[in-house]
């Protein structure tokens, strides 16, 4: 006869203890874990964006100093919108981060609930 519940199963088997507060606790302990990867996954990229951002300003410098005003101006237009792209990818991966840290919060009280019975 197959087991109803064939995921904790699975888990109380990898764990090699079929109580379901150990079963429940290491199901929290893996999903806070993949919620910490992606926050620091989020926030590699966004250390990425920057990086990109800071190389744009130091060719703008250098532009500067080497072209007129007038054909800056149009150079610079394509590299302001990118610049703007960019920060609201940042925007938008701050975002995503501050999910997963809240996701992190939530999976450490469930875990400390359990740990209380």
């Amino acid at each position: 006869m197959a087991p109803k519940f064939p995921k904790c199963m699975k888990i109380a088997h990898q764990i090699g203890d079929r109580r379901i507060d150990r079963v429940l606790h290491e199901v929290f302990c893996r999903e806070k874990k993949a919620y910490m990867t992606q926050e620091k996954i989020y926030f590699d990229i966004i250390d990425e964006i920057l990086a990109r951002v800071e190389e744009r300003h130091g060719v703008i410098s250098e532009m500067r100093k080497f072209v007129s005003e007038n054909v800056l101006e149009e150079a610079l237009a394509d590299l302001k919108a990118a610049e703007q792209d960019d920060f609201a990818e940042i925007g938008r991966l701050m975002e995503m981060a501050h999910a997963a840290s809240a996701r992190v919060g939530e999976k450490t009280k469930l875990m400390k609930k359990l740990k209380k019975f």
